[in-house]
């Protein structure tokens, strides 16, 4: 319930920043005018439209969370917070329900933008849509760690910037085969977005369902629970540096 109040009280200042809610609404819409110009392959469309959507999400959510506690630091905001009743780990779901919903936000203008434009998919709109909120699980779960081990703003979107694409490419280059037969194969094979864009292209190419993917969401929800736990840690063992 804390962590629900807590979530509540930031977005209430998301609606106060005006430029931050028209950037909320004008980058998915924008995002999917732009990529339908030109677009004629219906399946190929939508399935670039949902990688670059879990992609970007995968940034905005790392740095997004990171920024926030950063700001909180710098404010006092955190300070006040943590003499408030409330776990560490009440208070870091806190911040991640709060990007969380911005982030959901963002998805779920995308997928009404898809249906604005008449895009089809073989597989369950409902699977596409839980596929690309388990990244932003994942995003926000990554950038817990990034705020701890940075001490700016600017480093925290540094860091998760290069991080992000580190992890994006390295799970486009298993995709395609470029690490097969060599060691990196195995570190690439327990990459969770390599598995997430699995789960992603099968839903919209094939049709398939997401019950069909056990392994895969079974991997990628370990890797959420693991970062988090690694959250709560780092913040109870840093937590008199943070103040």
């Amino acid at each position: 319930m804390k962590s629900l109040i807590l979530a509540r009280y930031t977005l209430r200042d998301l609606l106060r920043d005006k430029l931050g809610l028209l950037f909320l609404i004008a980058m998915p819409v924008g995002f999917v005018v732009v990529m339908n110009i030109g677009a004629k392959d219906m399946a190929e469309r939508a399935a670039t439209i949902a990688l670059v959507t879990f992609f970007f999400m995968l940034i905005i959510g790392c740095a997004g969370v990171g920024s926030t506690m950063v700001d909180m630091r710098r404010s006092g905001t955190l300070k006040r917070i943590l003499i408030m009743p409330i776990s560490k780990t009440g208070f870091l779901l806190g911040v991640s329900l709060d990007m969380f919903a911005r982030l959901g936000i963002m998805v779920g203008l995308v997928f009404v933008m898809m249906f604005a434009y008449g895009i089809t998919i073989p597989g369950a709109w409902l699977d596409l849509l839980l596929a690309l909120l388990m990244g932003v699980l994942f995003a926000l779960a990554l950038g817990l760690n990034f705020a701890v081990i940075s001490k700016g703003a600017f480093s925290t979107v540094l860091i998760a910037i290069v991080t992000s694409m580190m992890i994006i490419n390295l799970s486009d280059w298993n995709r395609v085969g470029r690490f097969e037969g060599t060691i990196f194969a195995t570190i690439a094979d327990h990459n969770p977005v390599y598995h997430l864009s699995r789960v992603i292209l099968g839903i919209v190419h094939e049709g398939a369902p997401l019950s069909q993917f056990h392994p895969e969401l079974f991997a990628i929800f370990l890797w959420i629970g693991a970062l988090f736990v690694t959250a709560v840690a780092l913040y109870r063992w840093r937590i008199e540096h943070m103040l």
